[in-house]
């Protein structure tokens, strides 16, 4: 019979493949068994899929990752890996693992992968699934494991399946592989973090609680340690002060320019020029400190030019971040949380999409999830693609309908399309938690079509989408624990969450199940 040759032309996961921003992922390699059971004579069968197949296929397929086949003992690869960690991104695992368990969890982000038709007596899928072994199981002993970071595929390398059924396997671990290589590129993340005061605490306008509440002393410290532990990723703090003088220093025709630019793309433009020319300003402040500083993302609480507290200098710098830096695939948020825009760096490795910082807000009664800000995303599905956008006033602002008084400021308004689906979600990085949940836009000017015109209602930019249990989101709303604003990402990503956050060592709260 002719051997089937694993297809990867077509595979649909081609567009998770992203260029790295360092060198290629390394991800150590091991063939531990045969690849079949026994057959005949014992020998593989005339359409086997060989190691050598297996590794050509992949290496076509995941380009970016450097396979390191190991050929050397199973006992000697558990040795090398934990002896050469940082040589690697992460450990694929081909075959049956018999009695020896350590190499599947070394912290690195591991994939196991079993082979059609060979026997499973050495995949204890749960113990990869929780890292815990049952005390009440029949063989007395075995190990727990604190860190689980496993993901688990299967190949049909006897091809017995139907074709697609064959390829959809190799596309599942191929899927997998790349992941891989979001984490490593996730690391590479560098946040600009531009401070609106010395005394800012990280999140502050996040969290919410009753008078007894307040953030422990040390909670800047602890949050930074424990980011960097976490995700290996630097936040780069920039005292607002140095804004400032960034802020006089930029050229104003070069702003006056990419405000025009911004002025003919929109469908319409309340906000006063002398305004978006100051946005403009801000953004290129912030990146000329984004370059400075060597980062490739941004967030930020600044809210004046100057720090005079005059009217005038009032500035918003969200309208600057979406038509300026998310335009550019450079992820960015108008307040100071690292968290928020690190779960949108992610989705960005993920899909190439953008997403929205925002409030939220549950109606019980209409089934909605709403997010509000004054900043949303005009290229949500990541391409040439622009949704129609109007610059308007910023909500904040005392003297928001009058655009002709300086201080009105800024903001933007755009609309996602009807019928799409959306996730709602962020990384918790205190909790060690991931949070998500699902819905599907919906038009929310025709339900909330009385008095008042829905986009003058608090902030300027909206999704409404309708979700499944409205009651068990809303009685999970802890303003204290979760805070009060969260990412939202066009599209149903929820499996690519869940399983990237194995890979993370995060726990996924599925807050709608």
């Amino acid at each position: 019979m002719k051997k089937i040759i694993f297809l990867f032309q077509s595979l649909v996961f081609i567009s998770l493949i992203c260029s790295g921003q360092g060198n290629n992922t390394r991800v150590f390699t091991i063939f531990t068994s045969g690849g079949c059971g026994c057959t005949g004579s014992g020998g593989a069968p005339d359409n086997f899929t060989t190691h050598e197949e297996v590794l050509y296929e992949l290496r076509q397929a995941c380009k970016g990752i450097d396979l390191i086949d190991w050929d050397g003992t199973y006992k000697e690869a558990y040795a090398e890996v934990i002896n050469n960690k940082d040589s690697y991104d992460g450990v694929l695992i081909i075959g049956r693992i018999s009695g020896d368990y350590r190499l599947a969890f070394t912290e690195l982000p591991t994939i196991v992968v079993y082979n059609l038709f060979e026997f499973m007596d050495a995949q204890p899928y749960h113990l990869f699934a929780t890292g815990k072994m049952d005390k009440n199981s029949v063989l007395r002993g075995g190990k727990d494991y604190d860190e689980t970071r496993i993901l688990t595929a299967q190949l049909d390398r006897r091809n017995l399946c139907q074709p697609p059924v064959t390829r959809a396997m190799f596309s599942d671990l191929v899927y997998k592989l790349n992941l891989i290589k979001t984490v490593k590129e996730l690391r590479e993340t560098r946040i600009l973090m531009v401070k609106n005061s010395k005394n800012e605490i990280i999140g502050q306008v996040n969290y919410r609680g009753d008078i007894d509440q307040s953030f422990q002393p040390d909670h800047n410290e602890k949050y930074m340690n424990n980011f960097k532990q976490l995700f290996g990723i630097d936040i780069i703090p920039v005292e607002v002060e140095e804004f400032y003088d960034t802020y006089q220093k930029t050229d104003i025709k070069e702003a006056e320019e990419i405000a025009e630019k911004w002025i003919e793309g929109a469908r319409a433009v309340e906000a006063s020029k002398r305004e978006i020319v100051k946005t403009a300003r801000g953004y290129l402040a912030l990146e000329t400190l984004r370059k400075k500083y060597n980062c490739n993302a941004v967030t930020t609480h600044v809210r004046s030019v100057t720090g005079s507290g005059e009217p005038a200098d009032r500035y918003n710098p969200g309208l600057g971040l979406e038509l300026g830096f998310k335009t550019r695939d450079i992820q960015a948020v108008c307040q100071n949380y690292p968290d928020i825009v690190l779960s949108q760096v992610l989705a960005y490795l993920l899909t190439g999409r953008p997403s929205m910082l925002g409030d939220i807000i549950y109606d019980a009664q209409n089934s909605l999830e709403i997010s509000l800000h004054c900043g949303i995303p005009v290229n949500p599905y990541g391409d040439e693609r622009i949704m129609p956008y109007t610059i308007r006033t910023h909500a904040e602002s005392p003297v928001r309908d009058h655009p002709e008084e300086p201080g009105s400021s800024t903001g933007i308004t755009a609309e996602w399309p009807v019928g799409e689906p959306v996730t709602f979600w962020e990384i918790h990085s205190l909790n060690k938690l991931i949070r998500l949940n699902t819905g599907e836009i919906v038009d929310g000017h025709a339900i909330y079509s009385g008095s008042e015109d829905l986009d003058n209602v608090m902030c300027t930019a909206k999704i409404v989408a309708k979700v499944d249990d409205i009651e068990k989101l809303q009685k999970d709303f802890q303003p204290y624990l979760y805070g009060i604003h969260t990412s939202v990402t066009l599209g149903d990503l929820r499996q690519q969450i869940k399983d990237i956050g194995v890979f993370l060592g995060l726990e996924i709260a599925e807050s709608d199940r």
